[in-house]
């Protein structure tokens, strides 16, 4: 009986664990740059962002990354 206890009580924790992670990464917005090499156009940007990462994307000038302006894709995690 002792060992069937402490198995469901490793278990329940296991459980209570993974519970927690998907918790912490909900809701959190992730960003990436896509298509850097060719100048960003508008419509093309939300267009991948949305098919590829079902999130919103916009054309910026990032200093980080050489060339001409990118498009920044924001999704959820």
């Amino acid at each position: 009986m002792a060992k069937l206890s402490c198995s469901y009580f490793l278990l329940l924790v296991i459980v209570f664990s993974v519970c927690l992670m998907v918790k912490e990464t909900e809701g959190m917005l992730c960003e990436i740059t896509i298509d850097q090499e060719q100048d960003c156009q508008r419509f093309f940007c939300t267009q991948d962002c949305a098919m590829q990462y079902n999130g919103i994307g916009e054309c910026l000038d990032d200093p980080n990354v050489f060339g001409p302006r990118n498009c920044r894709c924001k999704y959820n995690c």
